[in-house]
């Protein structure tokens, strides 16, 4: 039986536009017309979330910013990169030559000094709230998120960062451009989501399509993995999903006949 549905959005729920599929949200009202709850399980900042979803928000659960900002019936419960973690982490970034995103619970920062494109992306197809510096020494208290962007791919950077990180803080590829850099992973927000909800993981589903997906789709009940993700992923014994939609279409089907 299934209680509870989290899915990723980037290179999963969402339309190649950007877009929420317009059938998502008759979906998600039938589901809690069967009393299974809808969460999205996303890197994207809780505002991002809130006004992607907004027709639905108030009765969602969101898992943002990779697990580290959980927001639990309106309840946000975040955790935080200490400062100078953060900044030696924003150093690497820079040195690594990638453009830097550090995500507090209610603004992103982006340095004034990156190219247009990248910062125009963040403002007008995330639809991040943004705040812009000159200085990463000016991100103004703790960070629940930081990431680095290079639109070549992240992979050539990825091995020397996870190594010097990986065993002090959550270091995963989100999508081929980003590396993100958190003390929780989604992993931990379907945790906190099945505590609070008294929901067990065995009643829960989950899509995704990354590596960051990994620490949520391993614990649930019933794992979907998009048939776009990396090879290697394909091979992890999770069931395959073309689109996502469609199986919520085929779970509510299933849910109805109980």
């Amino acid at each position: 039986m299934i209680r509870l549905i989290a899915s990723d959005l980037d290179g999963t729920l969402l339309l190649p536009d950007g877009r929420l599929p317009e059938e998502i949200f008759p979906l998600i009202q039938r589901l809690r017309a069967k009393g299974i709850r809808f969460a999205a399980a996303s890197g994207r900042q809780y505002g991002n979330l809130k006004r992607l979803f907004l027709q639905e928000a108030a009765q969602m659960n969101f898992i943002c910013e990779n697990g580290a900002n959980v927001v639990v019936r309106g309840e946000r419960r975040a955790r935080l990169i200490p400062a100078d973690m953060a900044l030696q982490i924003m150093e690497d970034i820079l040195a690594a030559g990638m453009e830097l995103l550090v995500c507090a619970p209610e603004t992103c920062y982006v340095l004034s000094s990156a190219g247009k494109a990248y910062t125009d992306d963040i403002v007008y197809r995330l639809r991040n709230t943004v705040t812009v510096i000159g200085d990463y020494h000016a991100v103004s208290g703790e960070s629940v998120k930081i990431s680095g962007f290079h639109p070549g791919g992240v992979a050539p950077f990825t091995p020397a960062l996870q190594a010097k990180w990986g065993n002090k803080i959550h270091c995963d590829i989100a999508g081929n451009e980003w590396l993100d850099f958190t003390l929780a992973n989604k992993g931990d927000g379907i945790r906190a989501l099945s505590e609070a909800l008294h929901i067990p993981l065995s009643d829960i589903a989950a899509f995704g399509d990354q590596y960051n997906d990994e620490s949520m789709l391993s614990l649930v009940g019933r794992p979907y993995i998009m048939s776009s993700a990396p090879e290697p992923l394909l091979h992890k014994g999770y069931r395959l999903c073309e689109c996502v939609t469609e199986t919520l279409s085929e779970i509510l089907s299933e849910e109805e006949k109980r």
